[in-house]
């Protein structure tokens, strides 16, 4: 995401922004028990770019897993403990078809993504995925 300053765009993310997204709870409803992500450090992989975002789980009584609560919402967490990295199932499934029809690795589907959300390579970007997760 890019935000004009006056002068010129600068890279700025959807937690600057006051992103804030809340699972398992329904579109609109406040989760009474909020349970900020590890760190409040939670990276979304998507097909268009890599975003940081602020993300709350729901820590009510009756409330599902994380990996539960992230699967809900077609996102693959990377991790199976303390998720702050998960990739959408968009790209997943990019990936996927990509790998099948023109043999790209993981390593080149990253560094692809890695550009589109910053082409300059002066900014880094935060996340360390493990290749292996995307390979099978």
């Amino acid at each position: 995401i890019q935000k004009w300053n006056s002068q010129y765009f600068e890279r700025i993310s959807l937690k600057t922004l006051g992103l804030c997204i809340q699972l398992g709870h329904t579109t609109g409803l406040k989760c009474p028990n909020p349970c900020r992500a590890f760190n409040d450090d939670f990276i979304v992989v998507d097909t268009h770019s890599i975003h940081e975002v602020s993300l709350d789980f729901c820590n009510c009584a009756t409330a599902q897993s994380h990996i539960q609560q992230l699967l809900q919402i077609s996102w693959f967490p990377l991790t199976t403990s303390d998720p702050k990295t998960a990739a959408t199932f968009r790209v997943l499934e990019h990936y996927h078809l990509l790998s099948f029809e023109s043999k790209v690795s993981a390593f080149e589907f990253y560094n692809a993504l890695s550009r589109m959300s910053d082409n300059t390579g002066l900014l880094p970007i935060k996340v360390n995925l493990n290749f292996r997760c995307l390979q099978s």
